[in-house]
């Protein structure tokens, strides 16, 4: 269950790190956001991953820990490269 929920913090953790890129901001909010907003985007993004990694660590101690968070790191990263992949395909744009 650790891995399950430390891959959805992945997922949500380089979602936010797309956020804070100006050329996938119209692409997941649909505007360009302020320099604040990409500021807390970057910093919650980063947070997040130094969470799975805590909770990793304490869960499986350290020497697993880095393996476990490596793949949920990866997972993460997949999703979030097929979700902008599918959503912004040419066929989707005039949809």
């Amino acid at each position: 269950m650790t891995h399950l929920f430390c891959t959805l913090l992945a997922i949500a953790a380089f979602a936010a790190l797309a956020l804070s890129m100006k050329r996938h901001q119209r692409d997941l909010a649909g505007r360009t956001l302020t320099a604040r907003e990409t500021s807390l985007a970057r910093a919650g993004g980063w947070s997040l991953i130094a969470v799975i990694l805590a909770v990793d660590v304490a869960v499986f101690g350290f020497g697993y820990a880095l393996v476990a968070w490596a793949g949920q790191l990866t997972m993460g990263a997949w999703f979030n490269v097929a979700w902008l992949c599918w959503k912004t395909a040419p066929s989707r744009k005039g949809r």
